[in-house]
């Protein structure tokens, strides 16, 4: 195979004290807090500097029963935290107004044209979530028109700061807030947090916001955010919340998906409900699944969801017809250091998920774009060594607008500018990003003997649930196993089934099977005999009601 592999230097004598040494975890109270996170362990949301401001502000709208918008983006994590305190108005027997832009008129962010439609429309507190961090028209105008604005977002600060009624964003260094990998969703659910914690101006239970929690866990895995710390704490949480969740919209979407009594991990959150999300904003507008997050009715719920599988389903169609068409452009321009393509049909919805696809694929930054007779608007993906606002930043004389984080963004410029953009991305990318940031490479947690391989094992890795970025599923390794059969499976033999044989440290053998999607036409490659080294995650296939030990076969070698 053509990655590197990078075995991490070994420290401990067992495989799950490695695991913990390997994740920074070293003293008792470090893992007991990892493997047992307390909700108790969550920062005071009060930490923000305008967090008291804010809430002061928010329940004065409240008692005065003023006009109250929120103000979103169309992603999954915008759509949850529109929903989140939306939600929280809802135990306050308050409806707010909502604004979630359209995508293919407007763009991503605040607006002044919408702003100018509230000011006529007698609104006069405005929460974003998820954006406008960098609004600094859009507040100038709030200001000087009687609408207060209140900003909450984890987007970093690329200019000037908006000068908001309150800004609360854990990127912004003023505040000091110790942890800045919350989410959108997250930081919304703190502004939820701290208005529920007025106690003495309502009559809720204490820990009433962790009904929202469920929410706070889609956003979170869909955005593709660091767990752990304060995020691995609200997904733990949020995925025993949504077992028993109260919203009819996500009980019917874990129904329609067969989910019903089942585990639910953050597979379940990144693969099924976050696509159906998300596939709204992409291909229409995100309104129909925001409604289905907040609605009452089990019947329109039901309706929704159907219109959001159908929806994604489409999604599906022409992601793939992009990333056929993208693939092509990327052949011709492999051997440079930052990937840029663009189609004047590729719809803004799918581009980044293209850009994600082709990222992972060629372990390099990817910009795609739907490139316009005007403007063309497109976002980026990028690799772990190379900060992509950063080399926008670098551009930004050409850009009309852009804005994200180190790991995706998005942009909009003038299609005559595309060249210099190129360029200048380019000439970033030379400075900062060495060949071996380039090379394909699997992160391997520890090399292990083959009595690893048990039910047991397996227990104790679920221990480090939910997995996620920063705390992937432990990718480990066998060395020198003799492959026994390989056989093609699925539709058109895409994957490939393998059994090999490893031995025991008392001499004796033991067959193990192995499934490796997508692996189907390298079938002719492994031959009964021959000695292999295999990279793997160990997973538990049940039949029938009886567990069995499989490996999920990464990657492999020829042993040595």
């Amino acid at each position: 195979m053509s990655r590197t592999w990078n075995i991490q230097k070994q420290t401990e004598k067992d495989l799950i004290t490695q695991l913990f040494a390997n994740r920074g975890l070293k003293t008792e109270q470090e893992i007991a807090n990892f493997v047992r996170p307390d909700y108790s362990q969550l920062h005071d949301p009060f930490i923000f500097k305008d967090m008291r401001k804010a809430v002061d502000r928010i329940w004065q709208a409240i008692e005065n029963k003023e006009k109250i918008l929120i103000y979103s983006d169309y992603d999954a994590d915008a759509v949850t935290a529109n929903a989140v305190l939306y939600r929280m108005f809802e135990f306050f027997n308050i409806k707010p107004e909502v604004y979630i832009p359209d995508r293919f008129s407007e763009g991503y962010g605040l607006n002044v044209a919408a702003f100018k439609k509230f000011k006529e429309q007698g609104v006069q507190l405005v929460l974003t979530v998820d954006c406008g961090t960098n609004s600094v028209e859009e507040a100038e105008f709030c200001a000087a028109n009687g609408i207060d604005l209140i900003i909450t977002d984890h987007h970093e600060i690329t200019g000037e700061t908006p000068k908001a009624f309150a800004l609360i964003n854990p990127k912004n260094p003023i505040d000091q807030y110790p942890y800045t990998q919350l989410v959108g969703v997250a930081v919304a659910f703190k502004v939820a947090s701290a208005v529920i914690a007025q106690k003495e101006k309502h009559q809720l239970p204490d820990g009433y916001e962790k009904w929202l929690l469920d929410l706070v866990a889609i956003g979170t895995v869909a955005d593709c955010h660091s767990l752990i710390g304060e995020n691995r704490i609200l997904v733990k949480y949020g995925l025993k919340v949504l077992t028993k969740t109260k919203w009819p919209g996500l009980k019917i979407l874990l129904e329609l998906a067969g989910l019903n009594d089942k585990p639910l991990d953050t597979y379940t959150l990144g693969f099924v409900l976050a696509p159906r999300i998300n596939a709204a904003g992409r291909i229409e507008h995100a309104s129909s699944a925001f409604n289905l997050l907040v609605s009452n009715d089990p019947a329109e719920a039901l309706k929704l969801a159907q219109e959001l599988d159908a929806l994604n389903v489409r999604r599906q169609k022409i992601t793939e017809m992009v990333m056929s068409e993208a693939r092509e452009q990327v052949s011709l321009i492999s051997e440079r250091k930052v990937l840029m393509v663009s189609g004047t049909d590729w719809p803004k919805g799918v581009v980044g998920l293209v850009a994600g696809k082709l990222a992972e694929e060629f372990s390099k930054p990817v910009l795609v774009m739907e490139r316009g007779a005007l403007e063309s608007t497109g976002s980026a993906r990028s690799i772990p060594s190379f900060n992509v606002v950063e080399a926008l930043k670098y551009s930004k004389d050409v850009l009309i607008k852009y804005g994200g984080h180190a790991a995706a963004a998005g942009f909009t410029l003038k299609t005559e500018h595309l060249d210099i953009f190129y360029k200048n991305l380019l000439d970033f990318a030379d400075a900062n990003i060495n060949e071996e940031d380039l090379n394909k490479v699997i992160n391997i947690e520890a090399e292990i003997k083959t009595e690893d391989i048990s039910l047991q094992t397996i227990e104790k890795l679920d221990a480090f649930e939910p997995f996620g970025v920063d705390n992937t599923k432990p990718k480990l390794m066998l060395s020198n196993l003799e492959i026994v059969d390989t056989n093609g499976v699925g539709k058109d033999g895409k994957h490939l089934q393998i059994s090999v044989k490893a031995i025991l440290t008392d001499g004796s053998t033991k067959v193990i099977k192995c499934i490796a999607f997508n692996f189907g036409k390298m079938v002719d490659q492994l031959k009964p005999g021959e000695k292999v080294d295999l990279v793997f995650e160990l997973i538990a296939d049940t039949w029938q009601g009886r567990k069995n030990i499989k490996l999920r076969v990464l990657d492999f070698r020829k042993a040595v």
